[in-house]
């Protein structure tokens, strides 16, 4: 590799302007204690802080360290799991308020860098390509979205869809005006200091070692100081299943992988927007800063990085642009996301009280700021829209089992993605 590959480094981390917060050596009292320096736990200690209560958060290592830092960086309405099947799950009205909130995370984080940082977003509109000729199903969903969520998706037909995106691999495509792209990393840093300007206590490199009930409060213990509050709220995510075991053991461990080229001038990626496709194992990718294209894509349940990442990774690329002769690639990396059996956030409370907000592998950066959201309102009392996710209880994951199936459902996928794209030949 021509400019040296950083396999250790995310090209996020490369351009971070990162603070520093020292770890918790001492013994506090607060009203809310959020465990997880990710995005989901930078909303809820910012939403909470703003709202007057005395807010700690506890982060094991950096802020941002885990998938919240290292993802995609798409932000857009909706969840992992389809309409359809969100629909045959819960009902139609109850599809629809769960879409809204969705939304009202997504305006979220565009309101919060419109006022704090406007430059970290970096590209407006999603487009979902279809990799083999559409037989109608790509406009049905299209219209669905329109007719029942109100989501202005414009279709593109083939001819149209190559214009922008110039390869023989695509067909039609339908793209979101609504969404946008950012840089995670420096969104996640920003989220940390305004939640201490607000008036939140952040610590850095704090793992929580147990979190006890004592009378009406809550005792999460690290290994030099602990926090008494009467709320605590997990967002781990799949870093430490042991915490709290009702969320932790629903969580399954699933990395996807990231690469960056080196600047290129390239006529092949002719949109300023982010693009994925309707495989069942798709790729995602943007261009960024200097020309570069970010490309994401591949799933496993291995939680190491693969020896040969970087050359999968742009050979994935290049099936898909040959045009784009022979790029460096400068930077590529794994994310661990944390996904639920499901394929929906885990939001809510357990018997004993205590909060829980996590498995947002897949959904985009906008669950984050909507679980954010409704954990400071619930805390605060203001309303109980996080009981609209209780038709998504935490359920056992199966642990290593778990991940197999996974796997084998990745590799099953794959399989039917080949067949799909084969009839096209």
């Amino acid at each position: 590799m021509r400019h040296g590959l950083k396999l250790a480094e995310s090209w996020y981390e490369a351009t971070a302007r990162r603070d520093v917060y020292a770890p918790l050596r001492q013994s506090l009292a607060a009203d809310v204690c959020v465990v997880g320096g990710g995005l989901a736990g930078l909303v809820t200690a910012y939403c909470c802080a703003k709202r007057g209560l005395k807010t700690v958060l506890l982060e094991a290592s950096r802020i941002a360290c885990g998938a919240s830092g290292r993802n995609g960086g798409f932000v857009s309405n909706g969840f992992a799991l389809g309409v359809d099947a969100i629909i045959a799950h819960v009902g139609l009205d109850a599809a629809k308020e769960l879409h809204a909130l969705s939304r009202e995370g997504t305006e979220f984080v565009r309101d919060f860098l419109a006022t704090h940082d406007p430059g970290l977003i970096m590209g407006h509109g999603w487009r979902v390509v279809q990799r083999h000729r559409d037989t109608g199903s790509l406009k049905s969903y299209q219209e669905k979205l329109h007719r029942h969520f109100g989501e202005p998706m414009a279709y593109a037909s083939t001819g149209e869809t190559r214009a922008r995106l110039r390869s023989t691999r695509y067909f039609e495509s339908i793209s979101s005006p609504s969404a946008f792209h950012i840089h995670p990393l420096n969104y996640a840093i920003r989220l940390a200091k305004a939640a201490k300007e607000a008036g939140a206590a952040l610590f850095e490199n704090t793992p929580a070692l147990s979190c006890t009930k004592d009378g009406a409060a809550f005792v999460i213990a690290t290994a030099y100081g602990k926090v008494r509050a009467p709320h605590v709220v997990h967002c781990v995510s799949a870093l430490d299943p042991k915490l709290h075991a009702p969320s932790g053991r629903a969580v399954l461990p699933v990395a996807t992988y990231v690469c960056v080229t080196e600047p290129l001038r390239q006529d092949q990626i002719a949109t300023s927007e982010a693009v994925s496709d309707t495989r069942r194992t798709g790729d995602y990718y943007r261009l960024i800063d200097d020309g570069r294209i970010l490309w994401g894509g591949r799933i496993t349940t291995r939680l190491s990085e693969p020896a040969h990442l970087a050359r999968r990774m742009k050979a994935d690329m290049l099936s898909v642009y040959p045009g784009l002769g022979d790029p460096s690639m400068d930077y590529a990396w794994a994310g661990l996301m944390g996904y639920a059996l499901h394929k929906m956030p885990l939001i809510g409370r357990d018997a004993e009280g205590q909060w829980f907000a996590t498995a947002f592998g897949g959904h985009g950066l906008n669950t984050t700021a909507m679980a954010g959201l409704l954990m400071a309102r619930a805390i605060a009392g203001k309303d109980d829209a996080w009981r609209r996710f209780a038709a998504f209880a935490p359920r056992w994951a199966f642990g290593p089992l778990g991940r197999l199936g996974v796997q084998g459902s990745y590799w099953w996928m794959q399989a039917r993605d080949r067949i799909d794209e084969s009839r096209q030949a």
